[in-house]
């Protein structure tokens, strides 16, 4: 019971959608119950045609529900229950005239129709099926208040007898709209919900690495052409032997190395630096301050990294990286492609000196 009570609540606060169950057996069941009374009525009115066209419609409803316990045939039963309720509606109109108002069941059922279609989900070409049942109830309703308004009703009733009637039907009427259009809006809330969620997923993977969760090339050179200011410089970095790494132990620890070189770079740097996978075993850092703000933050990597336990089996595996550093100051003013030249030159001119070392000139 609390399980049902707490659905229920997330429900309404429009934080979780309906199953296509739940919607058609309240659907299902609340046409049942408006059926079964104006059975109620036309039996009042001894009106015996009536009565067995709503008992029949009823009975219709109710078997729905158990028609579709089984999480299937929901176009089937929608289809059917939505034709037997203009038919009912219709024939009302044809035996006691259009003043009772039966006429706004065929209006109200189509916003419904197009609720369920859509939101069914194992309905396919929802439009076209929803399109085509509205003109064939619009058709329908036209051709009948034609044919009504022409003859006379079939039974008549004492004066006020079309008001009451008439009013309940309106009223029964607004309930179903303003009732399916609450659910709609809080089934599009949720809709909404899931894609903006989905949209923040697809904006990660287009910007951050799926590996190390560090920003990719794409996002940082992004990034990078937002700055306004020079006081910053540029650390690009490359692990030792990664080669040897994938070729002697295989790529799933390479894998485990590019991450732990991704953490290390990531708890070095301060929260207003940027850190990316600049492609394959290659990363590149923003780094704000001076060349002695670089400068620590690649000793801490390199330090991290030393006291790293990655181990393969019983031996323990040793990563080192190779760091070049470029100045941005405002002699080159956010020249990116000769702060990325610089720093790669750096970088190898480091890698020729016997690796794991920082290059912060080209001398």
């Amino acid at each position: 019971m609390r399980d049902k009570i707490k659905k229920a609540n997330l429900i309404l606060g429009g934080k979780e959608p309906l199953d296509d169950g739940i919607r058609f057996r309240i659907f299902a069941s609340s046409l049942a119950g408006v059926h079964l009374i104006l059975a109620g009525i036309a039996a009042a009115l001894m009106c015996q045609p009536l009565l067995v066209a709503n008992l029949i419609v009823c009975l219709l409803d109710l078997l729905s529900i158990f028609g579709t316990r089984n999480g299937r045939n929901y176009f089937t039963w929608i289809s059917m229950v939505y034709f037997a309720s203009c038919f009912q509606s219709l024939y009302a109109c044809v035996l006691l005239g259009w003043r009772y108002g039966f006429s706004l069941y065929n209006l109200t059922m189509i916003p419904i129709l197009f609720y369920f279609m859509y939101l069914t989900k194992s309905i396919s070409n929802p439009r076209c099926y929803a399109v085509l049942y509205t003109l064939i109830n619009c058709v329908a309703t036209l051709v009948i208040r034609r044919l009504v308004y022409a003859g006379a009703p079939i039974y008549y009733f004492p004066i006020h007898t079309d008001f009451k009637i008439s009013f309940f039907n309106n009223i029964v009427c607004f309930l179903f709209l303003i009732s399916f259009s609450t659910l709609f809006i809080l089934e599009l809330s949720v809709k909404h919900q899931e894609l903006e969620q989905q949209n923040q997923k697809l904006i990660r993977l287009a910007n951050y690495d799926e590996l190390t969760n560090l920003r990719n090339r794409r996002s940082i050179l992004a990034e990078w052409k937002k700055l306004q200011r020079t006081d910053y410089c540029v650390v690009m970095g490359d692990i030792d032997d990664f080669k040897k790494v994938n070729d002697t132990y295989g790529h799933e620890q390479g894998d485990e190395v590019l991450k732990t070189v991704a953490q290390s770079l990531s708890h070095s740097a301060n929260d207003v630096d940027f850190v990316s996978r600049w492609g394959g075993e290659e990363f590149l850092m923003i780094i704000f301050g001076d060349i002695s703000s670089a400068l620590e933050v690649a000793n801490k990597v390199q330090q991290k990294l030393k006291a790293t336990e990655l181990k393969v089996g019983d031996q323990r595996l040793l990563v080192t990286m190779t760091f070049g550093i470029s100045e941005c100051g405002k002699k080159l003013d956010g020249a990116i492609d000769e702060l990325i030249r610089q720093a790669d030159q750096r970088l190898y001119l480091g890698k020729r000196s016997g690796k794991n070392c920082i290059i912060v000139s080209d001398q």
